[in-house]
């Protein structure tokens, strides 16, 4: 669909949509029980927007694959958009097995999961308004044990050393008012991820705490800053919703990590998130061109497939970005640090 005709097609769909409102129902506190061989000693590969089932996704994990033999690697994250150019809505659909199990199969290693707005398509590929997407991938965890994925939110926690949230974020920002009207920003469903996400911050006993979710709150690419993706004229395709729940985890988190814009960036904390460095990883399956904003960022490539790599231990958490040249070599192309006072 052109760009251009979805505000148009968004107000008609907005004018006859339900009410929001009713009680809030608070989310089921789903948490993923993980087993490292280091529990004060943790290393992450985490890849975003890989499903293409393309080359540049095959070279990726290969790489990934590289890296992983020399550096070690206790557990991946996929941050969205699992599959295009639509996902799935059963859990036996072939695409699990072409575009996971096949691919990233040979880690050997669990990989904690999101859903992006590709995987929730409902009127037209990638508009993010249908959540049996998402539900078909929970539905999956239960079929393999490498995709980690027990709710669309839900907390995997790695001993005290570090504990990860996850977040659905597609309904907040989608393009067409979201298939379930509950789902929409500011309805009940809303309103319990952000309390969900709240309370589990504030009671856990982790080190570090890092935030999953498929949107970014910024970013130099092609979307943008949560609040003004792409330039769209109305607050629940914009992702103003979105920016109010990575609110709550400004100063609480130590990292949050997104993809959809299909490029590495690495952002120190900013004045609007004072206390959470953010990064973007959505590079592995496909690329686009240049810089459009103009934010400070500690790193950022584009135009280049590639992933992170996290490596946590009690003082540093170290996010190492690397690049992926055409004949599948990974190139360690930065490296920021981020310190905590010794316990």
């Amino acid at each position: 669909m052109p760009r251009r005709l979805l505000p148009l097609l968004s107000l008609l769909l907005t004018a006859c949509a339900p009410a929001l409102g009713g009680p809030v129902q608070p989310l089921a506190d789903l948490t993923a029980t993980l087993s490292v061989p280091n529990p004060e000693h943790l290393r992450v590969v985490v890849m975003g927007d890989q499903g293409t089932g393309t080359e540049v996704q095959r070279r990726v994990a290969a790489a990934m694959q590289t890296v992983c033999a020399v550096q070690g690697c206790d557990l991946g994250v996929g941050l969205g958009d699992n599959f295009y150019p639509a996902g799935p809505k059963e859990a036996g659909s072939l695409l699990f097995k072409t575009r996971f199990a096949d691919v990233y199969g040979p880690l050997n290693i669990p990989f904690l999961m999101v859903p992006g707005n590709h995987d929730e398509s409902g009127t037209f590929n990638g508009d993010g308004t249908d959540a049996r997407g998402a539900d078909a991938e929970v539905a999956y965890s239960r079929l393999n044990p490498q995709w980690v994925m027990p709710g669309r939110t839900y907390r995997a926690p790695v001993g005290t050393l570090a504990e990860f949230f996850a977040v659905d974020t597609s309904p907040l920002a989608a393009y067409l008012p979201v298939r379930r009207a509950s789902e929409r920003p500011g309805g009940v469903w809303d309103a319990a991820q952000q309390a969900w996400l709240t309370e589990s911050l504030a009671a856990s006993p982790a080190r570090w705490k890092l935030v999953l979710g498929h949107h970014p709150l910024f970013s130099n690419g092609k979307h943008g800053d949560a609040g003004r993706y792409d330039g769209l004229p109305f607050a629940f395709q914009r992702g103003d919703a979105v920016r109010k729940l990575y609110g709550l985890a400004c100063g609480r988190a130590d990292l949050l990590l997104s993809g959809h814009d299909h490029a590495l960036e690495v952002f120190a904390p900013q004045p609007e998130c004072p206390g959470t460095w953010t990064a973007v990883s959505g590079a592995a399956g496909k690329t686009e061109g240049g810089s459009k904003g103009t934010r400070p960022a500690a790193a950022e490539f584009y135009g280049q497939p590639g992933f992170l790599w996290l490596d946590v231990t009690p003082q540093i958490l170290t996010i190492s970005t690397y690049t992926v040249a055409p004949d599948g070599v990974p190139t360690l192309a930065g490296a920021q640090e981020i310190r905590k006072a010794a316990r």
